[in-house]
């Protein structure tokens, strides 16, 4: 089974042997790039490009910002090294959870530069009125609306208005994927985490 484009269950079982116990930044960067934006650029980064090569401003945006609000959730859990699963909550085991709500307002409220835009109420708006309303309906609710960008091109969204800008929004993912990639160099419990994910992802 392929967990990115190119790389294989097998290939991350010989690079988790490596990844046991080390603190090798250009080993951890390779595990970034090769295992961790890998995945993210061919199923989140590369469909969006194709979607903006065709973009008449007639819809796309709500495609894109669905999967934009897809992805934070795996960067959350990532960070975390969660695994979803399906169940009660008094089947959860550690590691897991089964509701996306929590794992999406951290993420809003703690990553930068998401922080420094995001309250817990703006974060639970965004989760109400945006995300699930895409997921479930293909619509924004409680008078929500999705730009293209913003005229400075770093402001995510717009309480006031109650607009949310797409390209922003994207600008502002990709910032943190960098700084993200920095942390999983040097820091060991996002290392165990990132161990966890990925094993998860190869069950």
């Amino acid at each position: 089974m392929y967990i990115t484009r190119n790389k294989t269950v097998e290939d991350w079982k010989t690079l988790k042997k490596q990844l046991e116990g080390s603190s090798d930044e250009l080993l951890w960067r390779k595990a970034f790039t090769d295992f961790f934006w890998g995945r993210i650029q061919s199923r989140y980064i590369e469909p969006i490009e194709k979607l903006r090569e065709h973009d008449i401003y007639e819809g796309y945006g709500f495609t894109i910002l669905t999967l934009l609000c897809s992805l934070i959730e795996f960067l959350e859990s990532t960070y975390n090294g969660l695994k979803y699963v399906y169940c009660k909550d008094k089947d959860l085991k550690c590691f897991e959870y089964n509701k996306s709500k929590q794992c999406f307002v951290d993420f809003l409220t703690t990553k930068k530069p998401f922080n420094n835009i995001f309250t817990e109420d703006t974060a639970k708006e965004f989760y109400s009125s945006i995300r699930c309303g895409l997921l479930h309906e293909a619509s924004t609710k409680n008078g929500w609306k999705v730009w293209a960008k913003s005229h400075s091109g770093s402001e995510i969204i717009c309480s006031q208005s109650k607009t949310v800008y797409r390209d922003d929004f994207e600008t502002a993912i990709n910032k943190y994927i960098k700084l993200y990639g920095d942390e999983l160099a040097s820091k060991k419990e996002i290392q165990e985490a990132f161990l966890r994910k990925f094993d998860a992802l190869c069950e």
